[in-house]
């Protein structure tokens, strides 16, 4: 049983519960660039193991490049309110 607990999620437990504790020091853009990684990590992985899954595949790419999108738009903001 532990061998496959640690397949499964050994290394996913332990920045899972330090997510939690640093969630609340996280500005609003931090969060969805911690997001965008996960986002991109999954992504690989269907890439990498199930490369069959096109839809799921799509997806996670549309959902990165949104979250990315956002970040950029965040970034942009912060610089106009910077230089004014």
């Amino acid at each position: 049983m532990s061998e496959r607990g640690q397949q499964q999620g050994g290394g996913q437990q332990q920045p899972q519960r330090g997510s939690q504790q640093q969630q609340q020091q996280l500005s609003p853009a931090q969060g969805l660039a911690r997001a965008l990684t996960g986002i991109r990590q999954v992504q690989s992985w269907v890439e990498l193991n199930h490369p069959q899954q096109r839809n799921v595949i799509v997806a996670l790419r549309e959902s990165g490049d949104l979250v990315w999108g956002v970040i950029q738009g965040m970034q942009q903001q912060q610089q106009r309110q910077q230089g004014s």
